[in-house]
C-alpha cells in the first residue's frame, strides 16, 4: 500500500513539474522506454584535478560530491588527461576515442598556414568532421552542453561548434515565452542574485589582484567571466540538462567551466577559485534530483575532471617580457617564426622546415637564452630530442630524467608526447613550461594552468558508482578518456557493465563472513516499476558473501515470465536456491539464498498458518549450507506472517525439531528474513531465547530500522546467530538507489567466527 501511494504521487508530482510543462510548452520530443533502460549523465568539472578535489572535500567546499563517496558508495579514480592536457584531447579521446587530436589549444594549422584556437567554431568543425571518420561519437542520440565537441549528440547547446537553443526557440510560439518567464521565476530570480554576489566579489577580488601588481586588463577581464561563466552559462546548462533527463535521451554530457577559468586568473588553489566550486556541487545535486525523478530511465549519474591546472607564474612575469618578443630576439626579425602559445605549451614554426642541424641548435638556445623549462624537437624513427637546463635527452627512453622517475602517469605520457611532437600541425620546436626540477610556467598570462605533463596538469579524477565494471586492460591504476570511453558504451549499450564478484574464496586469514537479507518487494520499487538490475546493483555495492532475499517473483504476470532470483544470481555470479512460498497459475512467489561459496540445498517448506485464516498469505521457510572454506554454515531464510498469532505458530515450527533442533541442524547457525516483528515483541523474545539478535550483541552499535525504505521507522528485517559467531560490524543501506529500489532497506552484517576455519 505504501509502494502504491508513493507510486501515485510521484506521478502526480511529475506530471505537475515544471520540466513537464516547459516539455510541452516548447513542444519537444520525449524517448519513452522502459523505466529500466538505462541512461548515463556525464559531467566535466573543467580543470579540475584530483588533489583540488580531495582538498574541497576535506574544506566542506563541495558537500554533495562528498556524499556520493561517503555514503553513495562510489569510488573516486585516478584519472589521466593525456597530452596535451586539455579539454579538446580529452573530448576528442573519450567522444570518439581518437587520442591528441590536436598538437594544443592554439596552433597553426599547417594546410592554410594560419594560427587557429580551438574555440573558433569553424576550425572546431572541421577538427570534429575529422574525428568523426575516425569514431563514433559517444553521444549519439543524447546531448552535449558547453564542450568543446558534441559527440555526434542529436542536441548540442553552447559548444563552441554549436551555440545556444537557436532552432528551439526559433519554433517556439511567441506568446509561449511570458509562460516560460513564469516557470523559471525562481531560477531568473536565483541567477540575478547571484550575478550581484558575483559581481561584487568580481570587483573586490580584481582591486586586489591590481594591488599587488598583477596586470590592469587581466584583473578587468575577470569580472565578466566570473559572472558569465560561473553564474549564466551553470545555471542554462542545468536547465537544459534537467529537461534532457526528464525526456528520456539516453546521454547527457555537460561541462561546468566556471572553476577552470577562475583558476586560471588566481590559482587552482585560491579561494577566489574554490568559491566556484560551491556553485557547481550546487547544480550537481540539481541534476541528481532530476535523475531521481526521471519516469522513462534509471540513470546513472558519472563526475570527472578532463584535467587539472598546476600553479603558474606567467612568462611575462618571471622575465620581463613577452614570449613572442623573445622569440623574434634569438631568430631575428626577419626569420618570419610564428609563435602560438597557451598556457604551458608553445609550438614555433618557421616558413621551412628547419634541418636536423639548425632544429638542435635553436633548441639548446631555447632552453639557455629564453628560459623555457623544456623544449621538443622530432628526431626521427619515434623519438624525440627534449632539451632542459640539465642537457639534451631522448623520448622516450630518457623519460624518467625529463619528467621525474616517480610521475604517475610516466609510461603512457611518453607514448603521449611522442604523439603529440608528430602530430603533424605541432611546431618545429615544441614549448614546455616544466620539466622535473624545474618551476612552472605558463607562457601567457595565467596562474593557474594546464596542458602539459605536470602531475598537477594531467592528475584528474573520475567518480564513478562502485558496482559499474570499469574497462581498463592496461593493468593500470588509473583511467584515461579511451577506459571511461569504453565503460560508457558498456553501460548504454547494456553489455557487461556490472562490477562482478571475485569467484575465488577470500583469504582465510581474513575469515570475515558478509551477510545481507533484503526484502526485495519483488524488485518493485518505491516509483513503482519493477526493476531486477536495480535490485543486483544495490547488493554489488556492497559485496556480501551470502544473501537472503525474501518476495521474489518467478512468473508472467509481474515479472513477465523472468526467474528474477536466477536473473539476480546471474548479475551476481553466484549458486542460489529458490522457494516458493505460494503458486497461482504460472505465478510463483517465495525467497532465495544466493552463495558466493559452495552451497547444498537441505529443507524447503511452507511453515503452518491458522487454521481459521486461511485467506492469510501462505510463508515458507527455506535451508541451505555454505561451505565456508571447510566450515558448514547452516543458512536458514524466512519470511513470517504479519499476524502475531500465526507469527508465534510459524516461529514455534522453526524452533522444532523440524527446523532448529533437527539433528542435521548443528554447528554455526544464521536465521534471517523478514520477519514482521518487532524488537520487544513476544514472538522476538521468543527467538532471543535460542539465538541473538546480532544488532543486539555489536557493542556501541544503535539498531537501525528497515521498512519502510523512504522514511524507515520499524524494524522487522533481522539477522539472528548462535553463539559461534561475533559480529565486527552492521550496516543498514540507506543510499538513494536502496531507497527506490524496494520497500525495505537491505541490513548488512559482518561476522567473524569463534571457531578456527579449517586449514
Amino acid at each position: 500500500m505504501i509502494t502504491l501511494i508513493a507510486s501515485f504521487w510521484r506521478n502526480i508530482r511529475c506530471s505537475f513539474s515544471r520540466s513537464e510543462w516547459v516539455l510541452r510548452l516548447l513542444r519537444l520530443s520525449r524517448l519513452k522506454r522502459h523505466a529500466d533502460a538505462p541512461g548515463l549523465v556525464m559531467v566535466q568539472i573543467d580543470g579540475f584535478s584530483l588533489t583540488q578535489f580531495q582538498r574541497a572535500a576535506q574544506k566542506g567546499h563541495m558537500p554533495f560530491l562528498n556524499s556520493r563517496l561517503q555514503e553513495e558508495q562510489y569510488v573516486l579514480h585516478s584519472f589521466y588527461s593525456g597530452l596535451p592536457s586539455n579539454t579538446p584531447n580529452v573530448q576528442g579521446e573519450l567522444f570518439y576515442g581518437v587520442k591528441t587530436c590536436v598538437p594544443a589549444f592554439n596552433f597553426m594549422d599547417r594546410k592554410s598556414g594560419q594560427p587557429v584556437k580551438m574555440f573558433d567554431a569553424p576550425y572546431v568543425t572541421s577538427v570534429e568532421t575529422q574525428l568523426k571518420t575516425q569514431g563514433s561519437g559517444l553521444l549519439a542520440g543524447g546531448s552535449s552542453y558547453s564542450n568543446i565537441f558534441t559527440g555526434e549528440a542529436k542536441e548540442a547547446h553552447f559548444c563552441w561548434g554549436k551555440m545556444g537553443w537557436d532552432g528551439v526557440l526559433h519554433a517556439v510560439n511567441p506568446l509561449v515565452l511570458p509562460f516560460l518567464v513564469l516557470l523559471y521565476m525562481d531560477i531568473f530570480i536565483k541567477t540575478f542574485l547571484l550575478l550581484v554576489i558575483e559581481l561584487y566579489v568580481a570587483v573586490f577580488e580584481s582591486i586586489r589582484g591590481i594591488s599587488k601588481g598583477r596586470l590592469v586588463l587581466k584583473e578587468l577581464d575577470i569580472i565578466w567571466l566570473r559572472v558569465l561563466i560561473c553564474v549564466f552559462l551553470r545555471e542554462m546548462v542545468v536547465a537544459g540538462a534537467c529537461m534532457d533527463i526528464r525526456r528520456g535521451l539516453p546521454v547527457v554530457h555537460l561541462n561546468f567551466l566556471g572553476y577552470d577559468e577562475q583558476a586560471h586568473c588566481r590559482g587552482p588553489s585560491s579561494p577566489f577559485a574554490h568559491w566556484a566550486l560551491e556553485g557547481i556541487d550546487d547544480a550537481i545535486k540539481h541534476i541528481n534530483h532530476a535523475i531521481d525523478h526521471s519516469p522513462y530511465r534509471k540513470y546513472d549519474l558519472w563526475v570527472y575532471s578532463d584535467h587539472g591546472q598546476a600553479k603558474t607564474t606567467p612568462y611575462f612575469i618571471k622575465y620581463g617580457r613577452t614570449l613572442e618578443d623573445a622569440i623574434k630576439e634569438l631568430f631575428g626579425a626577419d626569420s618570419g617564426a610564428l609563435v602560438t602559445a597557451m598556457g604551458p605549451v608553445g609550438h614555433v614554426y618557421l616558413k621551412e622546415r628547419p634541418d636536423e642541424d639548425k632544429t638542435m641548435h635553436f633548441a639548446q638556445r631555447l632552453v639557455e637564452e629564453t628560459g623555457i623549462p623544456l623544449v621538443l624537437t622530432r628526431q626521427g624513427a619515434g623519438k624525440v630530442a627534449a632539451w632542459t637546463p640539465g642537457g639534451c635527452f631522448v623520448l622516450p627512453d630518457d623519460g624518467p630524467q625529463v619528467f621525474g622517475e616517480h610521475h604517475p602517469f610516466l609510461e603512457d605520457m611518453k607514448e603521449d608526447i611522442i604523439r603529440m611532437c608528430y602530430h603533424p600541425d605541432a611546431g618545429d620546436w615544441i614549448l614546455a613550461g616544466w620539466c622535473e626540477g624545474q618551476d612552472a610556467i605558463s607562457l601567457s598570462i595565467e596562474y593557474g594552468a594546464h596542458a602539459g605533463a605536470n602531475p598537477e596538469e594531467t592528475g584528474a579524477f573520475a567518480l564513478i558508482p562502485s558496482d559499474v565494471l570499469v574497462e581498463s586492460n592496461r593493468g593500470k591504476n588509473y583511467l584515461r578518456p579511451e577506459d571511461l570511453r569504453k565503460t560508457a558504451e558498456n553501460f548504454l549499450h547494456q553489455k557487461t557493465f556490472f562490477r562482478f564478484f571475485d569467484p575465488s574464496p577470500k583469504p582465510k586469514i581474513a575469515q570475515t563472513l558478509r551477510v545481507m537479507s533484503y526484502n526485495v518487494h519483488g524488485c518493485q520499487g518505491m516509483d513503482g516499476f519493477i526493476s531486477i538490475d536495480r535490485i543486483a546493483r544495490v547488493i554489488t555495492r556492497y559485496n556480501p558473501d551470502v544473501i537472503a532475499l525474501q518476495e521474489l517473483d518467478a512468473g508472467r504476470l509481474r515479472s513477465a515470465g523472468v526467474d528474477q532470483a536466477e536473473r539476480i544470481a546471474r548479475r551476481l555470479e553466484m549458486s542460489f536456491q529458490f522457494h516458493p512460498a505460494f503458486r497461482y497459475k504460472d505465478e510463483q512467489y517465495g525467497n532465495a539464498i544466493l552463495s558466493r561459496y559452495p552451497m547444498g540445498l537441505v529443507k524447503q517448506e511452507a511453515l503452518p498458518k491458522l487454521s481459521d485464516k486461511k485467506f492469510y498469505e501462505p510463508r515458507a521457510a527455506i535451508w541451505a549450507v555454505v561451505d565456508y572454506q571447510g566450515l558448514k554454515i547452516n543458512i536458514i531464510n524466512t519470511h513470517l506472517s504479519v499476524w502475531p498469532r500465526e507469527q508465534a505458530v510459524q516461529i514455534r515450527a522453526l524452533l522444532s525439531k523440524d527446523w532448529l533442533q533437527h539433528p542435521d541442524c548443528h554447528g554455526p547457525l544464521i536465521l534471517c528474513g523478514d520477519m514482521n516483528m518487532t524488537p520487544g515483541s513476544p514472538v522476538y523474545k521468543e527467538i532471543c531465547k535460542k539465538l541473538k539478535d546480532s544488532q543486539s550483541i555489536l557493542v556501541g552499535h544503535r539498531p537501525s530500522q528497515t521498512w519502510f525504505a523512504g522514511y524507515p521507522f520499524r524494524r522487522i528485517d533481522h539477522i539472528f546467530v548462535t553463539p559461534d559467531f561475533h559480529v565486527t560490524s552492521i550496516h543498514t543501506v540507506h543510499t538513494a538507489l536502496a531507497k527506490s529500489a524496494s520497500d525495505h532497506l537491505p541490513l548488512i552484517v559482518d561476522f567473524g567466527l569463534k571457531q578456527e576455519v579449517p586449514a
